[in-house]
């Protein structure tokens, strides 16, 4: 059965800290809705698609890469807005990314809906290295030297895997409010993805939107 959103012209926006699990959880979301209508857009994805037609070099090119896809993202949802699509976004948004979010919502009329993940720090910081170790997390995002045609799992080798320690990890993320807090704000403990009620979220955001509905002026 396909639910859908009392308003379609929907940006839903799954974010939360690195390891919180926002990929999955944010499919699962998907594959709970059944609506094949619905646009999932990745900037990590994004991300990939470009490091492996360009590569890097070094870290500089990376981040350069990194910010011309971050534009890439930005228009990927512009264009999908001018379509009318209902959007699923995911990524660790933090209040760098707010503004432009922000900006589109505001040029385009979209409603929003913040799903923001969260959990303690070990479980995340614990989850996040396992990700890292797994055969199927692209190599762009532990090397600061890749080129596809070239590439070797070798270099894998001398790549610390489990960098940064707690310590490090904690300090580098203390700053960042990953609760950005656009339109309907709702959050979500993943300390046991198991117990995440993906009706409870529809219902939230499906009478959230029916209220406003209701008190928009005819």
């Amino acid at each position: 059965m396909k639910r859908k959103f009392p308003n379609p012209r929907t940006l839903i926006i799954f974010t939360g800290g690195p390891g919180t699990g926002k990929s999955g959880t944010a499919q699962r979301f998907l594959d709970y809705l059944g609506d094949d209508e619905i646009v999932k857009i990745s900037y990590d994805q994004i991300k990939e698609k470009n490091w492996d037609i360009f590569g890097f070099d070094n870290e500089k090119q990376k981040d350069r890469l990194n910010w011309f896809s971050l534009e890439e993202f930005y228009l990927t949802i512009q264009k999908r807005m001018w379509e009318n699509k209902t959007i699923l976004i995911e990524y660790p948004f933090y209040q760098r990314h707010k503004p432009k979010l922000q900006e589109l919502l505001d040029e385009s009329g979209y409603d929003a809906v913040t799903i923001c993940l969260y959990t303690d720090m070990e479980t995340v910081y614990r989850r996040g290295a396992l990700r890292d170790e797994t055969d199927s997390r692209h190599p762009g995002h532990l090397l600061t030297c890749y080129h596809r045609e070239t590439y070797q799992p070798e270099q894998l080798k001398s790549v610390n895997r489990i960098a940064p320690t707690f310590e490090e990890f904690t300090a580098g993320i203390a700053h960042k409010e990953y609760n950005i807090g656009l339109g309907l704000d709702i959050l979500v403990d993943v300390t046991d993805f198991s117990a995440i009620s993906y009706e409870e979220i529809y219902q939230q955001i499906a009478e959230y939107q029916s209220r406003k509905l209701e008190a928009a002026p005819r």
